[in-house]
């Protein structure tokens, strides 16, 4: 076993502490738990690997609450 030591940003560490929790692991566990799924989708195609990368945006745009800021409107996005 190998210890790595990263600097995160606060808020992602916090949000790294409660999902481990939430899964019942430790956080080292979660983390490598974490790491690993990342390393098995390295060998699948780029539509897979979008789709993944896109769900989890989603999820963390969900749990923050939807927010909109920068966001651009409908018109801008249709060119009305």
């Amino acid at each position: 076993m190998t210890e790595l030591t990263v600097s995160i940003d606060e808020r992602l560490a916090e949000q790294v502490a409660e999902s481990a929790a939430q899964h019942g692991l430790a956080v080292n566990e979660y983390v490598a738990s974490v790491l690993a799924a990342a390393q098995a989708m390295k060998g699948t195609d780029r539509a897979d690997r979008a789709a993944v990368l896109a769900s989890f945006a989603y999820r963390r745009w969900n749990n923050e609450g939807r927010p909109e800021d920068g966001a651009m409107s409908m018109a801008e996005v249709f060119g009305r």
